[in-house]
């Protein structure tokens, strides 16, 4: 009898007291949060699965509902569809700028205290449209919408810099920090109509509607404050040493430009103190090559790389002088400078502080010109 007992109890323990069959569950693969006359208004992006494979069915399915509060939206949801609401696969938070406006950190305060959703989604802005048509728009027959859009955005933080993927855990991770502010990635949808949210989006070589990824937002004390253009974006990500890779567009002659790729990138910073003013010291340091040229200067010319260099570490300053001044003009801390301050000197009560940049850019011509029709001639 002992033994039937210890086995009972084994098999209790064997368990996971939450599971559930994947059959049970709609998995919740993106949320969109507007405001209603003064209500939420919670939009859901559910995974459909297919009958059979060859179905034309959206693999998507959107359901939304209002409430006073976002759990109660979503419970209202959960009264539409047979299966369980299951957001441990949710990979996309879209917010309305009238949402964001209002206040980001009790939105994100109540999705950590959902246990099973993870802290890895990306959180995006939905910029000049209703988060909830974001959501609905068709993008590849390939991809669920919200992987296509998170995967999207990961690629234009990776590759170009236009943007930056933020995240759950980084967002409020800064937010609670002293001196700075955090940022978040922003979508619009370019020529939005309602056959964007249909099968015939992506039925053709030229869809109706897509998704766009637009820059970067700046936040304070947690609100949406403003938008970030595109060299504003670029310098943004200079100073914060988050440029992985990007080209930069160089004019080489009166008309004709050449690209030159950056492959690398580091930014360091070091704070000085002379009596009540700060200096904070950027040393940016940057590889590069020439993926296109399009002028009639020899490469070969020792003259001409040092020329290429030369314009591209003035667009570099460029770049992050636009972010400077946006800082400057902006309540938001999104360059989190004082923070830079405050983690050598502790004691920082807001005084005044200058900044100094020092731009390095190198090209690498290891092999890179090799074969190419701007080498040498053959004799």
């Amino acid at each position: 009898m002992k033994k039937i007992i210890i086995f009972i109890i084994i098999l209790l323990l064997s368990g996971c007291y939450n599971y559930k069959e994947l059959n049970e569950l709609a998995i919740v693969s993106s949320i969109a949060i507007d405001k209603k006359d003064d209500k939420y208004l919670v939009s859901a992006q559910i995974m459909n699965a297919k009958q059979k494979e060859d179905s034309d069915d959206s693999q998507i399915l959107v359901y939304e509902e209002e409430g006073n509060t976002i759990n109660e939206a979503l419970r209202n949801i959960s009264t539409k569809t047979s299966r369980i609401l299951y957001e441990g696969h949710l990979s996309k938070l879209v917010i309305s700028e009238e949402v964001a406006k209002e206040g980001i950190m009790n939105i994100l305060d109540m999705f950590q205290r959902l246990t099973e959703i993870r802290n890895e989604f990306t959180i995006t802005i939905a910029k000049n449209i209703e988060a909830s048509k974001i959501i609905k728009i068709m993008t590849s027959p390939e991809s669920v919408p919200a992987e296509y859009v998170s995967i999207t955005i990961q690629n234009a933080d990776i590759s170009s810099s236009l943007t930056y993927s933020t995240k759950l855990d980084e967002f409020i991770s800064l937010y609670l920090k002293k001196g700075i502010d955090p940022v978040i990635s922003v979508i619009e949808a370019k020529n939005y109509k309602e056959k964007g949210t249909t099968t015939d989006n992506i039925s053709t070589t030229d869809p109706i509607t897509s998704i766009i990824v637009d820059n970067i937002a700046i936040t304070k004390n947690g609100k949406l404050e403003d938008f970030l253009n595109k060299n504003e974006t670029i310098g943004y990500n200079f100073l914060r040493n988050q440029v992985q890779e990007m080209i930069i567009p160089v004019k080489c002659d009166d008309k004709n430009y050449a690209s030159l790729s950056v492959l690398k990138s580091k930014t360091k910073s070091n704070i000085k103190k002379e009596k009540n003013q700060y200096q904070i010291n950027f040393n940016i340091k940057s590889n590069a090559i020439i993926t296109e040229y399009n002028c009639s200067k020899d490469l070969t010319d020792e003259k001409t790389i040092k020329e290429l260099e030369t314009l591209a570490n003035k667009k570099i300053k460029k770049y992050i002088n636009s972010a400077l001044e946006k800082q400057k003009n902006s309540k938001s801390k999104f360059l989190g400078l004082e923070r830079l301050i405050y983690l050598d000197y502790p004691d920082y009560k807001y005084e005044d502080y200058s900044v100094k940049l020092k731009v390095d850019l190198q090209l690498n011509r290891k092999g890179e010109t090799r074969n190419s029709s701007k080498g040498d001639k053959t004799k």
